[in-house]
């Protein structure tokens, strides 16, 4: 049986996208999480927000927290591209650690859970 050219095209380019929005936001849940815990964290992740967005103040942590986020997109997204970029790869098995991440990920902002996690 031959194989046809989109089961052999290699589309690791995209699997390495899908990941790296995953990880970003997993990264995004672990401060926002982290910054509801300590308020010596809060400050430290505002802190970074605030050496590079203009009137940080306005939003206060949310702007350190899209930074962590932003470097953990680009940087994951970058490392996945250099090491998938020709591969062929299973995108039932991406699929599911993608929607179990991006799961997570809401969970990890969800207020309520928060407030359930640290609680006890």
């Amino acid at each position: 049986m031959s194989q046809t050219p989109s089961e052999t095209k290699p589309n690791g380019r995209a699997v390495a996208a899908m990941l790296a929005a995953m990880i970003g936001l997993l990264v995004l849940g672990i401060v926002h999480t982290g910054t509801q815990a300590s308020s010596d964290f809060n400050t430290a992740v505002f802190n970074v927000g605030k050496a590079w967005i203009p009137n940080a103040t306005g939003i206060g942590p949310y702007s350190g927290k899209e930074t962590f986020m932003l470097i953990a997109w680009f940087g994951s997204w970058g490392l996945l591209y250099l090491s998938l970029r020709n591969r062929r790869v299973n995108l039932g098995i991406v699929t599911l650690i993608f929607m179990v991440g991006i799961a997570v990920a809401t969970l990890l902002v969800y207020t309520p859970f928060i407030h359930f996690m640290l609680s006890k």
